[in-house]
Parts: C-alpha cells; structure tokens; sequence
C-alpha cells in the first residue's frame, strides 16, 4: 500500500534488529490472512459490484479470521493507482471495463501484511495485468539479503519495458515495522542512484510494482481523500464530542491509517466524513488524496510482503 508519509524510528538504524520467533509467526500468519481474503475477494469482483460491498466483505473477513485490516483496503479503477476506499454510503461501482486493483492490509498485534492484485474486467488489458506479476515474480526471485533497494527497481524498470509499459516512477515499496506501514525506507520502482541502502535481516518489506500505459507518474487529487492517520493527537477543541473522538481514533488505530466508514459505529450525530474532512484541514490528520495517471490510461498493481528472518527471505502473502 502506498501512503506517501513515513516515520524513521532509531531500530531501523540500528546495527543489529532482533525479530523473535513470536514476532515472526505474526508476520507469517498476517499474511495467511491476508492471502485468503484477497482469493475471496477477487474470486466475487465483478461489474456493476458496489464498492463498499467488496470493501466490507474484505475487512470484515480480515476480523473473522483473526487479524485487524492495516488499513481501509483500497480498490482503484482504470488510471486511478491508489488511496480510494468507499465512503459511508458510497454509490461508486466496478465498471464494464478496466483494470481493478485491490490492495488490502492484515496486521496481527501490530505485524503487517500488505498485498495487491489488478483484475481485468473485461480481456482488453489481460498483458497489462499479467505483465505486472512477472515484474513482482521476478523481483521475488531475485531478492535476498543485502540487495540494494536500486537494484530491485532495475529489476521492475528492466521487465516492465520488456512488455512495453511503464514502471510509476513516483511510487514504491516499502519497509514495515509493528503499527508503522512505512518505516522510513522506499524501494522504487526504477533504479534510484540514491536507493543505495540494501535489504537487511530481521526486517520486512513491501514489495509494490504498479505499471502503467500512461506517463509513469501520478498526481494527487486534494479534492478526493477517503483515508486518514492521526497527526496530532493533543488537540485543543472546545468541543468534547470531537476530542473524545479524537481519542478514540488514538486507541483504535494506533496510528494507522483508517476511514470513515471505521468509526460509523459511534454513537455521535455528526456527519463522519465531513468531520474528518474539517480535521484534516485543520491539520489534526494527515489525508491521503487519491492518485492517478493520465486520464484513458490505465495502471496495474501487484505488491507482496516479505520477512527476512534468520537469513532466509519469505513470502508472507503467498501462504
């Protein structure tokens, strides 16, 4: 999953990290999860399917088998790249024709798995889906401690332009830490002379091609945010009903990202969306805007995480 925020902690500076066995049966079973859900999921996608439906039954499922979504899952249509997720009583639906990407997130007491496949709806861009998980199959075959972030993006550039598309130049993989979606490190998708910092043990990462028909950059929407994370938690409100709210987003999400349609439980008349657009104006919670290539275009996303333990690399989401 793509969030353009990050936050650099003193571990992952550190010399020597030490990832547990508890810890690391955690990443596996994140990714267990994970990994049914997204079959569902793209077993039950089709056209004229609301969003909101496909996003309840996944994060729902995510509950029921044990874990807690990392984040609202995303499901991004034709050049739309990434960061939608359905609002409360969202009409949005899957089209006759396009490419679909769903990217979901697992955590497990704050161990994270994150995934995405692209579906085409229709036949028209079958190269540009398969296309994108041979560059993700490739990297995965290829990587091992000590690989340069660089030389993963070569590996994306190199057979992305073998089909004749684009790698998205302005988003990446990523490293992951417990409750921090990105910990501080990218891993681009072309080789970056300045991703020289390599793959290390006891760490996991995010692997994250997205491929492209268009220009291979996306561009923010200000005007379209559905996800949020908390950025000030001690903030001064007249208003106890929307510091208690507050709070709340402080305990549940523990800084993650999260959406309206997570806290329409609570008991409160207010309009959730708009509070949460009012806040993020306001500079209490980070939004993150909807990204997209080139209108008529079209973009592919495959992503994967990894966990390098003991000096072996495994695939979390492909249990």
């Amino acid at each position: 999953m793509i969030f353009i925020l990050w936050r650099i902690y003193s571990k992952q500076n550190a010399d020597v990290i030490i990832l547990n066995e508890e810890e690391f049966k955690k990443y596996l079973r994140a990714g267990e999860i994970a990994s049914k859900v997204m079959r569902e999921i793209i077993r039950i996608v089709r056209p004229g399917m609301l969003l909101i439906e496909i996003a309840e039954k996944a994060e729902n499922m995510i509950r029921e088998l044990g874990g807690e979504p990392a984040f609202p899952i995303n499901i991004s249509i034709g050049n739309e790249a990434a960061h939608y997720t359905p609002l409360i009583n969202d009409l949005k639906k899957i089209p006759e024709s396009g490419v679909v990407k769903i990217d979901l997130g697992v955590h497990v007491d704050g161990y994270i798995a994150d995934m995405a496949r692209s579906i085409d709806l229709d036949g028209r861009y079958r190269t540009l889906v398969d296309a994108v998980d041979d560059v993700l199959n490739k990297i995965l075959i290829n990587v091992k401690p000590g690989i340069s972030a660089k030389e993963i993006g070569r590996i994306a550039e190199t057979y992305a332009r073998r089909y004749g598309f684009k790698t998205v130049r302005n988003l990446s993989g990523h490293m992951l830490d417990r409750y921090v979606l990105h910990a501080g490190y990218n891993i681009p998708n072309y080789p970056d002379p300045l991703a020289i910092w390599r793959l290390k043990n006891n760490n996991a990462y995010a692997i994250e091609p997205f491929l492209t028909t268009g220009s291979g950059i996306v561009s923010e929407d200000k005007n379209i945010v559905s996800i949020y994370s908390l950025k000030k938690s001690k903030y001064k409100t007249g208003d106890k009903k929307i510091g208690s709210i507050i709070k709340i987003i402080e305990e549940r999400f523990k800084g993650l990202p999260f959406c309206g349609r997570w806290l329409k439980d609570l008991d409160v008349d207010l309009d959730i969306e708009n509070m949460l657009r009012s806040l993020y104006k306001e500079g209490v919670l980070y939004g993150y805007p909807l990204l997209s290539d080139l209108p008529g275009s079209q973009v592919s996303q495959a992503e994967d995480t990894i966990v390098i333990y003991e000096n072996q690399v495994f695939v979390t989401t492909r249990r």
